[in-house]
């Protein structure tokens, strides 16, 4: 694997939490994408939520070291979300597919994935695959 890859929560939480059905699968392919000397890419929003997600299981020690650990490895890069970048998002895809379990957060992938050209994201959700991106690690 090599390239760029996107890192959706679903994914990502699934590579770190061994509590998680996919953990295995989701940790293998984020460590061959680090490995293979890729990027790794995601948006400020994700990180929010990864946080959340942390702060819950972990407490907050565990959820600064997640946030100092993003911020210091020069292999991932999360895009801050502007003002046209959220309003691209929400008329291209929350319009567009009205699904009611679409989130702001995933729209907002899809548009930055969209705009950096990327096709692949570490993802467990269906979202990705409807909106027309590849996901890993697949079943």
């Amino acid at each position: 694997m090599n390239g760029t890859l996107f890192l959706d929560t679903s994914g990502w939480f699934a590579a770190i939490s061994g509590r998680e059905a996919a953990h295995e699968r989701a940790r293998a392919a984020y460590a061959e994408q680090v490995l293979s000397g890729g990027m790794l890419v995601t948006t400020a929003l994700v990180i929010a939520e990864m946080h959340v997600l942390l702060l819950k299981l972990g407490g907050p020690s565990v959820a600064l070291r997640f946030l100092d650990g993003v911020a210091a490895d020069p292999t991932h890069e999360v895009i801050d979300v502007d003002r046209d970048l959220r309003l691209a998002a929400i008329e291209r895809w929350l319009r567009r597919f009205a699904d009611p379990d679409l989130s702001l957060t995933d729209a907002v992938s899809f548009e930055a994935m969209r705009r950096r050209k990327l096709r692949r994201a570490l993802a467990l959700d269906r979202h990705f695959l409807v909106a027309g991106f590849e996901i890993l690690p697949g079943s």
